[in-house]
This record gives C-alpha cells, sequence and structure tokens, in this order.
C-alpha cells in the first residue's frame, strides 16, 4: 500500500512499531481530504496485520531496518481492514450514524469491555473528533488512561486546537501533511482515473486526493462545490440578493452542511490572500474577488457567522431561515 506524500511520516510510524513500541493513544491532525483516515487504517494495519505480529513475538534485535517492517497487505486482517471490515477497527462516528450522538456513543463505548475477536488488539477510530462535544471527550478520559491491555486508540481532527487538553495529553500527536499536486495526480491515476481529468482535479484542489476523490466518486459533491462557489462569487460581488438565493439552493441539512463547508475553505483562502499567503481551495478565484473587496476583520467576522449557522443547523432545521439569517449575517 503506497501512502502518497506521506513517506516521512509513514517512516516514522515503522520506526517506532519495529520496535513494537507504537503508542495505544494517536492522534493524527491535518487538513481534511489530507489521509488521515487512509493513515489511520495504516496504523491500524501496523497493529493487527498477521505477519508483523508473528514478526514482533520473534524478532528481537531493534536494529532491524523499518523499510522492512511493512504490513503484508495480503493477510485476511489487513485485507479486512483495507475493505473496512474488520470487526476489532471500530470507527466510532460511522457506527453512530455519522453524528456523535451520545447514546449511540456511549453504546460503542460498551463495546471496549469485549475482548478482540480475531487477535490481540482493538482499535477504536475516532474519525474527525473535533466533532466531539465536551461531554463525549470527558467519557473518554479514564478509557485512554487507564485501557485494557487489548485497547488502542487512533483520533482524527483537523486541528487539535479543538481537543480538550486532558485528552491531548494522553495521546501521541502526529501531523497528516497534504500532497503536492503531482503526488495527488499520480494517486488519481492509479485509482483508475484518466490522467488529464487528473491533472484538472489535483490543480482544482491544490493536491487535496480526499476532495478530489469525492468529486470523482459522487455528482453530489460536484454540485456542492458548484454552489460554494456561487455564494463565494456573489459575495466577492456584494450581491445580496444572488448570495441569498445561492444559499437556498441546497434542499437538505447535510447538503447545506457540506455547502458551507466548501464556502469556509474559499472564505480561509480570502483571509490567507490577504495576509500574503496562497489559495487552496476549489474556488481560488473567488477566494481572491473576496480578498480585493474585503477587509481582513470582515472576511473573519463571515467566518465567524459561517461557524454559527453552521453550528446551530444542529439544532435548527429550516434551512431557509439558517440561509436567509447568513446572509443577513454576511452582509
Amino acid at each position: 500500500m503506497r501512502l502518497y506524500g506521506k513517506e516521512g511520516l509513514q517512516k516514522r510510524l515503522t520506526d517506532i512499531a519495529v520496535k513494537d513500541r507504537l503508542p495505544h493513544a494517536i492522534l493524527l491532525h491535518g487538513n481534511s481530504g489530507a489521509g488521515k483516515k487512509v493513515m489511520a487504517r495504516y496504523i491500524a494495519k501496523l497493529f493487527l496485520c498477521e505477519s508483523l505480529t508473528a514478526d514482533r513475538a520473534c524478532y528481537e534485535d531493534e536494529t532491524r531496518l523499518a523499510g522492512e517492517y511493512r504490513p503484508c497487505e495480503s493477510c485476511p486482517a489487513c485485507r479486512s481492514i483495507n475493505a473496512d471490515e474488520h470487526p476489532d477497527v471500530i470507527f466510532v462516528k460511522r457506527l453512530c450514524g455519522g453524528k456523535y450522538s451520545m447514546d449511540e456513543f456511549r453504546a460503542v463505548l460498551s463495546g471496549t469491555v469485549i475482548k478482540p475477536n480475531n487477535g490481540g488488539v482493538k482499535v477504536y477510530v475516532f474519525e474527525d473528533c473535533g466533532d466531539m462535544r465536551v461531554q463525549h471527550q470527558n467519557a473518554l478520559l479514564k478509557l485512554i488512561e487507564e485501557p485494557a491491555d487489548y485497547l488502542r486508540f487512533i483520533f482524527t481532527c483537523e486541528n487539535s486546537n479543538s481537543i480538550l487538553e486532558t485528552i491531548l495529553s494522553r495521546v501521541t500527536e502526529f501531523e497528516v501533511s497534504p500532497m503536492s499536486v503531482a503526488e495527488c495526480a499520480e494517486c488519481l491515476i492509479d485509482s483508475g482515473v484518466e490522467p488529464k481529468r487528473a491533472g484538472e482535479l489535483s490543480e482544482t484542489f491544490s493536491g487535496n486526493a480526499g476532495k478530489c476523490l469525492a468529486v470523482v466518486e459522487g455528482g453530489e459533491e460536484t454540485k456542492l462545490i458548484e454552489t460554494a462557489r456561487k455564494i463565494a462569487a456573489a459575495v466577492g460581488a456584494r450581491d445580496k440578493l444572488l448570495t441569498a438565493a445561492a444559499l437556498s439552493e441546497q434542499t437538505g441539512r447535510a447538503d447545506f452542511a457540506g455547502t458551507l463547508d466548501y464556502f469556509t475553505d474559499i472564505l480561509r483562502d480570502a483571509l490567507a490572500l490577504r495576509c500574503g499567503g496562497e489559495a487552496t481551495s476549489c474556488g481560488k478565484k473567488e477566494a481572491a474577488e473576496i480578498a480585493g473587496n474585503f477587509s481582513e476583520a470582515r472576511i473573519l467576522n463571515m467566518l465567524d457567522s459561517v461557524f454559527e449557522v453552521a453550528q446551530n443547523g444542529e439544532i435548527n432545521l429550516n434551512l431557509a431561515l439558517s440561509a436567509a439569517y447568513l446572509t443577513t449575517k454576511l452582509f
């Protein structure tokens, strides 16, 4: 399994794993679409690959080259992890229905008292753990601090600032760096994307393979991106009516939230451009227009408004009111 653009992190992890010293709790942080879940699966294989498990049991010399020490990718454990079917690799947010509700969260955690099905380790992956509320994180403290011998934990998030300090003190952090445009294009080509299309997508998303693959795999993602760019273009043109119309295009709560995610990326690009940085989102042109027409403080206020509506969206089911409120806040 090739981890595009992650060779440095891969070597660090294998250098630790070859000595059987992988931490029991690992936090992977990096941009959305950078490959955190792919890396989480790789770490799960370092814990569970049958070839490595047998190797660790008989190998004592710590001078072994880490480059020789990799998951085999062919044993039942590796194959089932790649297919997201391993009974001892639990993606918690997915089991909670894509949202960290407290009742389902507790139900999943209750399974930690059950020993592994197929091996000596049970891996819990808390994907997008920045979405967890304080009560979710507090429920994990004792479990992480005093885990059973067979428990391992992998957390993924965009920014570790959203995680409680009490959690951070109990995990080992690793940054998942983004791919270059060239690495992303190669990844897409190896995934079956036509080379020209792979190059175009890689350029559009500045090497973010996760977002490229989302577009390739589903038309709905493309629609969300197009709507986010419409919103950003209308904001850049200071057109309140067009902004309201674009915000009202989505008819479902999930689509509305997805559109706001992409719009947020464009606003962040606009802020980066104002500060002398570079744009990396799907809406570089729109970000440049917003950066040219609004101050840093104003763009920050826009971001705050989007975050407020996104958070309230978990409770407020009236999309029309959400769109109207955000339009007012943006202008």
